[in-house]
């Protein structure tokens, strides 16, 4: 049961969720949704503080903040600089996903 809890709250549905909450928060006008999306997010950040690479520590450290960075501007009615504070995660996510694809395609059968 713990490894399957640990793939929810760390892996993919964490990331892809904690972006698609925030984003659904921010366009519809809903600040406590992109607190929703900062919390689903601590399980990724935490796998990133625990890379050994400095730079996916400070994103680990600053992706929640990121997220109730958008939440303020989401209140004071900026959404198009809200979603700008989405794509730090939204690039780790993507470049995870490309060495997922990239690891996959080096396998030999």
């Amino acid at each position: 049961m713990l490894p399957l809890l640990a793939k929810i709250f760390i892996g993919w549905p964490a990331i892809i969720g904690s972006l698609l909450v925030s984003l659904l928060g921010i366009y519809g006008r809903r600040p406590h949704q992109c607190i929703a999306g900062a919390i689903l997010s601590l399980g990724f950040a935490w796998y990133l503080t625990a890379l050994p690479v400095i730079i996916f520590k400070l994103a680990g450290y600053s992706i929640p903040l990121f997220h109730l960075a958008a939440m303020f501007y989401v209140r004071q009615g900026r959404e198009r600089i809200a979603g700008l504070f989405l794509l730090p995660h939204a690039a780790i996510a993507l470049y995870f996903l490309l060495l997922l694809i990239a690891q996959y395609h080096s396998i030999k059968y």
